[in-house]
């Protein structure tokens, strides 16, 4: 019997290089839970992983992302800052979810009963799927924003769509309050470089240092954990920086805020922006910033999670990849006994398929033949919701760039980005920040100005183009290009 997505409106919402366990971190009942008690409203999702390249694809229901913009304006009528309050409440969830599962650091999980296994694994994963509510938040809601900040751009401000002043003043109005990870990450790189330089410091110290503090950055779902040689390295390329250079760039990631503050309140003076106005864009610069943290607390939580899964694997007879291929639910049972984890894995070669009831109140696992039917039938039907059928991209980060192409679809491609090389993907997650690193600019196939790509981007100061439509198969590895991001197009100079 056909299940009712085959009878509802969806939109897809993209697709990622993740296992199903992995997928689970942002899409099950909990999370869905947990969007009601922040959001007043549930989160529900279709999932589909397909065989043939391990790509979890995403689909949304119109109606529930009409409910939720509803939900959004209901909220903000009450009180014009009731939003920017709720996703605020973030930060404090997000100090006190990632002082709970520290507690896991330096955990000798090889001497855990299987019942306590059970038990870390599930406090973990709770804290994980709490925190990244305010992740899909953004991502759902980010269709919310664009037309109103549009609007007032274009109507009331009166600035050309697409120009270059245009999207001066939204990348400075949208700009997050707080300093990022990513930020922070990189000044104290830089402080490191100075220690070292003035001869306070060793390469050694500080980079085992720096790996204690951020090494989880990029651990997200494959990535593996910075240890002091990848500091060493990165070090020893600043090291090669003169002193006033990395004086200067440290000096300005440090003005953060007050360039913000000052930059915003230049604009909001030059435009005459009013109070309404402007709180939608605080809004949005606020969601921005959640959702960038609320992805780097699944990198700072699975720094954890790969011991664990580990060990959990080895006690399964399993790999870590077989392991990331089950559901919470049968690694729970599995590790109890009460299923034949042989006979579980047989059935996920196929195609693997969940999504949720109509008023999302019960999951729905699908069949491998039911989950193929409905692939099959819905990719004839939808598109994606940031598709882009202009023929360029969309500006997620200013300026321009030219270098050498490097196509990578996956995480595990990530060395074959050298120091100015153009990065083209479908998206990006914190998996593929040890190549975005080195990366003079970042086009993907979909993403829109919430997304990983655009928000890392404009923080590494790097031109990013998102939403540009089959970028992957227009150009190859060593093509030279230029991207220029404020136009919108990549541009093939040479093979």
């Amino acid at each position: 019997m056909k299940n009712h997505y085959f009878k509802t409106k969806l939109v897809k919402m993209g697709k990622w290089a993740i296992l199903p366990l992995d997928s689970e971190t942002w899409h099950t009942l909990d999370t869905s839970t947990y969007h009601r008690k922040y959001f007043g409203i549930g989160k529900g999702t279709l999932t589909i992983q397909t065989p043939k390249d391990l790509y979890q694809h995403e689909y949304i229901p119109v109606e529930y992302l009409n409910r939720l913009y509803r939900r959004i304006d209901e909220i903000s009528k009450k009180d014009i800052r009731a939003i920017g309050k709720i996703l605020k409440k973030f930060y404090p969830l997000n100090f006190k979810s990632q002082t709970l599962v520290s507690k896991y650091a330096n955990q000798n999980f090889c001497k855990y009963s299987n019942n306590k296994l059970v038990d870390a694994f599930k406090e973990i994963k709770d804290r994980v799927h709490e925190v990244v509510v305010f992740d899909q938040f953004t991502w759902l809601a980010e269709e919310y924003w664009t037309p109103k900040i549009q609007y007032v751009l274009t109507k009331e401000l009166k600035l050309k769509l697409g120009s270059k002043e245009y999207n001066r003043v939204q990348f400075i109005l949208t700009k997050p309050e707080n300093i990022s990870t990513t930020v922070l990450e990189k000044i104290a790189v830089i402080s490191s470089a100075l220690k070292i330089k003035k001869k306070k410091s060793s390469i050694l110290k500080e980079s085992v240092a720096l790996s204690k503090k951020f090494g989880w950055l990029p651990v997200f779902v494959y990535g593996e954990v910075w240890g002091p040689e990848h500091y060493q390295k990165e070090l020893s390329g600043l090291f090669k920086k003169s002193k006033w250079i990395l004086e200067k760039e440290l000096d300005r990631l440090n003005q953060y805020s007050r360039e913000r503050n000052t930059d915003i309140i230049q604009v909001i003076k030059k435009y005459g922006i009013n109070k309404k106005d402007l709180q939608l864009f605080i809004d949005f610069s606020l969601a921005v910033g959640v959702r960038n943290e609320a992805e780097y607390f699944v990198g700072y939580a699975g720094q954890f999670l790969v011991p664990l899964y580990k060990e959990i694997a080895k006690r399964l007879y399993l790999s870590v990849d077989q392991l990331r291929m089950l559901f919470e639910k049968e690694i729970v049972a599995a590790l109890k006994k009460e299923i034949d984890i042989t006979k579980i894995l047989d059935k996920k070669k196929g195609f693997i398929g969940f999504g949720f009831n109509k008023n999302i109140s019960k999951r729905i696992d699908f069949s491998p033949e039911e989950t193929k039917s409905l692939f099959e039938f819905l990719e004839k039907k939808i598109k994606n919701i940031q598709e882009n059928s202009s023929g360029k991209g969309l500006c997620a980060s200013p300026g321009k760039a030219k270098g050498k192409v490097r196509i990578v679809p996956r995480p595990e491609d990530n060395n074959k980005v050298k120091e100015g090389d153009i990065m083209i993907t479908y998206s990006t997650t914190t998996d593929y920040l040890p190549a975005m690193k080195r990366a003079g600019a970042i086009v993907t196939e979909v993403g829109g100005q919430t997304c990983h790509a655009a928000v890392v981007s404009r923080e590494f100061g790097i031109p990013c183009l998102v939403a540009v439509t089959d970028a992957m198969k227009k150009y190859k590895d060593g093509d030279v290009v230029e991207v220029d991001a404020e136009r919108g197009f990549v541009r093939k100079i040479s093979r």
